[in-house]
């Protein structure tokens, strides 16, 4: 709050008595003390309205200072996530580039962002069962399980399959996977591509789930599956961070060959509140830039 300067007035006396020969009317001396009082009253008067103003004044402007200077409660939102570094995490700088992008574009829209990191399924769960959760993220799309409406693109990462370099698959289509029987290794509850997720569940693609990404790669230097699906950007950064899979860059490699460079949401409730929101996050996403953001990021944090 600025200091508010005040100086204290001084009030001067005036009117005075000024020497004179009083009335010749035996009344004359009362008719001039009643004079003086009456035009002491006056002045008396006209001081406590003048000072009575400049308090009023005075205590208008500080009420105003005050309330202009204490902060309005912020609108603010709960999304949920999961350890999915470099896009999101718990232990990167600003939860992850993806993150990173979540956070501005509520940020533009008004909108303060509370992030909480959980598994996977747990994200989805809370996100649709919680009424404090608003969305979750990010999806290579929002059907997961029913009840969500998607964002706008979020940005997009490429999804294939990491091989071993001592056992390169060859493949042109999902059915050439199937046809070769090959174990895939994938990780609980994620979506991969929607072809490849329909002969998963079908049978004619062997997947092998894992928990997470490290344990198909760890499982894949062993060669106890013979390919994995991963974000090739996922794949760099284990790679690069990892302690248990040192030494694995020069075993693994990510396919020429892409799935799908896949596009990402934000999963809001399908829902009037959710609809509201989603529209809000949208508005706000259009006025920032995704991939510069992403590539600064990148540039600073890593």
């Amino acid at each position: 709050m600025s200091s508010l300067g005040m100086s204290r007035n001084r009030t001067t006396r005036t009117g005075a008595p000024t020497s004179g020969k009083a009335s010749a009317h035996p009344d004359g001396n009362a008719r001039v003390c009643r004079g003086n009082f009456t035009a002491f009253l006056a002045g008396s008067w006209q001081s406590a309205a003048n000072a009575f103003h400049t308090l009023a004044l005075v205590a208008l402007v500080l009420f105003s200072q005050v309330f202009a200077s204490t902060p309005a409660v912020a609108e603010s939102v709960v999304i949920t996530t999961l350890e999915w570094p470099p896009y999101t995490s718990a232990e990167l700088p600003k939860g992850g580039a993806t993150t990173e992008v979540v956070r501005q574009a509520f940020a533009a829209a008004g909108l303060e962002t509370e992030v909480r990191v959980l598994p996977w399924k747990r994200a989805i769960s809370d996100a649709k069962d919680d009424v404090t959760v608003a969305a979750y993220y990010p999806g290579y799309h929002c059907r997961h399980v029913e009840g969500f409406v998607a964002s706008d693109s979020i940005g997009t990462g490429p999804l294939g399959f990491a091989e071993n370099v001592d056992a390169p698959v060859e493949w042109v289509s999902i059915d050439d996977i199937g046809e070769q029987k090959l174990k895939v290794g994938t990780v609980l509850g994620y979506a991969n591509t929607d072809e490849f997720d329909e002969k998963a569940g079908t049978g004619w693609v062997r997947a092998i789930p894992a928990p997470d990404d490290v344990t198909n790669l760890r499982k894949l230097m062993l060669k106890r599956i013979d390919m994995a699906v991963i974000d090739k950007l996922v794949m760099s950064y284990l790679l690069a961070t990892e302690p248990t899979l040192r030494g694995a860059g020069e075993v693994l490699k990510f396919d020429s060959k892409t799935l799908e460079d896949k596009t990402l949401f934000v999963c809001f409730n399908d829902n009037e509140a959710g609809h509201a929101i989603r529209d809000r996050f949208n508005a706000g996403l259009s006025k920032i830039d995704i991939d510069d953001i992403v590539e600064r990021y990148f540039a600073e944090e890593f």
